[in-house]
């Protein structure tokens, strides 16, 4: 009797990891083919300096003993109010939607940042982080959408729900790091540019977008870790001057080349949620402090802070993100408004 018990637990657990690795094959991307490079080995990307995300171990150490500081419930917030079709000129008009979503308006064209409005940034609709408040401006409350930028191919920053609704409505051009149009031709997107660290493409005779490097990682399921680039970028537009979308990113000396090769921004995106642990988050997730070195780095005037306060991705707390990047603006001696946390669907011109 117990030898079939324990051939019916073995038989069990047998089943549930076929299971398991049928569906995180099923949810992984297509994987990058192409030459190697000083940041790809011919199967895998790498970071600048070969920095390295957490481990599996590393990973079971941090869920077993997280310290982490409990979010509000959720706010059902009313959102922003309708931002305007075009800004013309040399105004520029930043919408901060929620997470690493922002709304870039400038010399008539309109840039959409890592667009995510679905409720959770996973695969399925029962299991993962769930929104903590909803977008800040309705999806059909959206100008016409001329670019959309994306960073890599994590759940919550490329979200095709989203993109399906952008495209089959706006038929953007969709900038994104290599190996992730592969993706997106599955989807039937169209007018997609693929882009390798320190390229350029034109958009127009006036705007130019340019990939440049990030320290993150990339993934979508079980069998697809580091399969595809993950990038921030520089828009470069004559009217507006430089914009820099820096992505999801850790910190690393590779941003004063950036702020030398490509600056002074006129305004940078720079995350600073989903830092704690610092010990398990730093490779691939600044803190707010590293944030403002950044803001130095590309010699950016004006920096906006991106990737905080709608997921609970790590151990700190709803607000803290937001306290911590003032501690270290009034550290630094850089007046708080040269680097803002805005409220989500609130537009600022600049």
């Amino acid at each position: 009797m117990i030898a079939k018990i324990s051939l019916g637990l073995l038989g069990l657990i047998l089943v549930a990891g076929v299971i398991a690795v049928a569906i995180g094959y099923s949810i992984s991307g297509p994987k990058y083919t192409g030459p190697v490079s000083d940041h790809f080995d011919g199967q895998q990307f790498f970071n600048p300096n070969q920095v390295e995300p957490r481990g599996f171990k590393d990973v079971l150490s941090w869920m077993l003993n997280r310290d982490r500081t409990e979010w509000a419930p959720y706010r059902d917030v009313p959102p922003g109010p309708p931002p305007p079709n075009w800004v013309p000129g040399q105004d520029l008009r930043v919408t901060f939607v929620n997470h690493s979503s922002v709304l870039l308006q400038f010399d008539s064209l309109n840039v959409l940042t890592d667009p995510v409005w679905s409720y959770r940034p996973s695969p399925f609709t029962w299991i993962g982080p769930k929104r903590n408040r909803p977008p800040g401006i309705r999806l059909e409350d959206l100008p016409p959408i001329d670019i959309i930028l994306l960073s890599h191919s994590h759940w919550d920053h490329l979200d095709l729900p989203t993109l399906r609704q952008l495209v089959k409505r706006d038929k953007p051009r969709i900038f994104c790091p290599l190996g992730v149009k592969a993706l997106l031709d599955r989807e039937g997107f169209g007018n997609i540019s693929e882009m390798d660290w320190n390229q350029s493409q034109p958009f127009n005779e006036r705007t130019r977008i340019h990939c440049v490097p990030a320290q993150h990682f990339s993934g979508r399921g079980m069998f697809d870790r580091n399969a595809t680039l993950w990038c921030g970028f520089v828009v470069d537009n004559q009217t507006a001057g430089k914009l820099h979308f820096a992505g999801d990113t850790g910190y690393g000396q590779f941003f004063k080349q950036i702020g030398k090769q490509y600056g002074p921004m006129r305004l940078a995106l720079i995350p600073i949620g989903a830092y704690k642990p610092t010990w398990f988050m730093a490779p691939v997730h600044c803190s707010p402090a590293e944030a403002v070195e950044i803001h130095k780095d590309v010699c950016s005037q004006q920096s906006i802070g991106i990737h905080y306060g709608t997921f609970p991705l790590a151990d700190e707390g709803e607000t803290e993100p937001v306290t911590d990047l003032r501690k270290a603006l009034q550290q630094q001696g850089i007046p708080p408004e040269k680097f803002q946390a805005l409220e989500e669907g609130k537009g600022v011109v600049f």
